[in-house]
């Protein structure tokens, strides 16, 4: 029975997301790590010392390090959580995926252009980014994780290019609020999609479904 319970802990603790593991070189006030295979790179936190972005951050397509240049493809894990003095950022077309929490309170963050091959936005990736306002999601886009852009308070305009949202996974309060209001939000979706949207779990959130 114990070996039990603690194969189910160490199990629990490899699921559950992990902040992430100290940066492996720094171009450009940016911090990176690889991925195991060294086939792409990450773009991370600082390690320890804590919140280091602030102002607005253009992320490179790609970096060079030690003569290997990799292509940028993913915000890691906790890349910029907490980080309340970042005010903006800039998304290479590259990046296919944020991580779980990577800019939870980011409470600066007032507008996002998310890059039109993003596939995944993980479990709590925007959670609390109060100041954010509006924000893109690409028609690639296949999941928004759990938790999302859950009490980004001042969300009022979401503007969606999935043309069918049953071709996706929204997560459980990908967008909810406490407070349960949503009569200022909008949502705007594809010509011709909006009364599919309104019948799908999209319209828990929104007060408005207009099409574009």
């Amino acid at each position: 029975m114990k070996h039990l319970i603690t194969t189910s802990l160490l199990l629990l603790a490899m699921w559950l997301p992990q902040k992430a593991a100290a940066y492996e070189f720094e171009i450009g006030g940016i911090y990176f790590m690889t991925d195991m295979w060294g086939e792409y790179a990450m773009v991370c936190d600082k390690g320890e010392d804590g919140p280091s972005y602030s102002g607005k951050v253009t992320i490179p397509a790609e970096v060079t390090h030690d003569d290997t240049t990799y292509p940028v493809i993913r915000i890691n894990a906790y890349a910029f959580s907490n980080c309340a003095g970042l005010t903006g950022v800039t998304f290479p077309a590259s990046v296919a995926v944020i991580n779980d929490h990577a800019f939870e309170n980011c409470t600066s963050l007032t507008a996002l252009q998310l890059p039109d091959v993003l596939e995944q936005i993980e479990t709590a990736a925007f959670e609390g980014c109060s100041g954010l306002t509006q924000v893109n999601i690409p028609a690639g886009v296949k999941e928004i994780k759990m938790w999302a852009f859950q009490n980004c308070t001042g969300l009022t305009d979401v503007y969606c290019f999935i043309n069918d949202p049953y071709e996706m996974t929204l997560g459980y309060n990908a967008f909810y609020l406490e407070s349960e209001d949503y009569s200022s939000r909008t949502l705007h979706v594809p010509a011709g999609t909006a009364d599919v949207y309104h019948d799908s779990d999209w319209n828990d959130y929104f007060g408005k479904i207009v099409e574009m």
